[in-house]
């Protein structure tokens, strides 16, 4: 079928509403228009500028946000890669070594030692790995060339500059995840200015190279998120009780208490003697047979607030209790 020019015409403006703008950032009438709403960078204007200007858009991160593990995989796919011997051995050795530090803060904050761990080593491989992505080329990319989540990078971005202000950083230096995230902990920048504490004393808050702040930061940021001590993680169910409606698709801090999730019949342990009333939600994990079912409470919650993945919060859950118990 032959074109003609007013088809091509159409054809190329088509392109061009719906293709990104890989311009450099500093060319760019939204960038632009970014940095005149922004006056509070701690960095001068021009300053700002000239960073971005020194930045390049990066495409290849925008699948990788795009395809996370639960739209293509079955839990068990990912629970096995995940909870893995490797990062256990790690992790139980890394217990060992930072144990007094692991300690103050349990006692601080009432977080498990070995929940802290296996965050620390799905995050970062305990520290070996905190990413090799440019933060300021992550961030700006995913600010201005990422529509769907547009609005939360550009602050990502915003806060990104405050913190390399505040901390002395060049931002053109910092290196981290593919979504912007980084330490041991892999925090990213909003989260680094609203949970990331002092762990060593030194008056400073270091996620780039404390181990110390690291571990306190990734306490702090379960103790803030009502993580409550001694409470139970995760709970087995009997399956054959399970009815699909009371099965929760995304997590929730609501629930039922144990006691009538015994009722039900649906609680095998005797876990509803001493927490009658704690809140527990069901949730079904995917394998390539039947699905898995587990009660989880508070504390499974408040994992799913530093990732909102039901199948993250139960590898943490799952690689702390194999380091809990060798």
């Amino acid at each position: 079928m032959k074109i003609t020019r007013s088809g091509w015409l159409v054809l190329v403006c088509g392109l061009l509403v719906v293709a990104p703008t890989w311009a450099d950032f500093n060319k760019r009438i939204d960038v632009s228009t970014w940095l005149t709403e922004h006056s509070d960078l701690g960095f001068k204007k021009s300053e700002v500028a000239a960073f971005l200007a020194q930045t390049k858009a990066n495409p290849s991160i925008i699948p990788i946000i795009r395809n996370a593990p639960e739209r293509k995989w079955v839990w068990s796919q990912y629970g096995k890669r995940m909870v893995s011997d490797s990062r256990i051995k790690r992790g139980q050795q890394f217990v060992v070594e930072n144990s007094a530090q692991l300690d103050r803060v349990a006692q601080a904050t009432g977080v498990d030692g070995a929940i802290i761990a296996a965050i620390a080593g799905i995050e970062s491989n305990y520290g070996a790995n905190m990413g090799q992505h440019l933060t300021l080329r992550v961030l700006a990319t995913l600010a201005f060339d990422y529509p769907r989540r547009r609005a939360f990078f550009q602050r990502q971005l915003a806060e990104f500059f405050r913190l390399c202000y505040s901390q002395g950083l060049d931002p053109t230096k910092v290196t981290g995840s593919s979504a912007g995230a980084v330490g041991m902990g892999q925090f990213i920048p909003t989260s680094y200015r609203d949970f990331a504490v002092d762990g060593d004393g030194d008056q400073r808050i270091d996620l780039f190279h404390s181990k110390a702040d690291n571990i306190a930061s990734i306490a702090n940021y379960l103790s803030r998120h009502r993580w409550q001590a001694g409470a139970p993680w995760l709970l087995a169910v009997n399956a054959d009780a399970v009815k699909p409606q009371w099965v929760s698709a995304k997590a929730n801090n609501k629930g039922v208490a144990l006691k009538e999730w015994q009722q039900r019949g649906v609680l095998v342990s005797n876990a509803a003697t001493q927490w009658p009333q704690e809140k527990f939600n069901l949730y079904a994990f995917t394998t390539a047979g039947e699905d898995e079912y587990l009660l989880g409470g508070a504390n499974f919650y408040a994992i799913t607030r530093y990732n909102h993945s039901l199948w993250y919060s139960r590898a943490v859950m799952d690689i702390a209790q194999a380091i809990a118990t060798p």
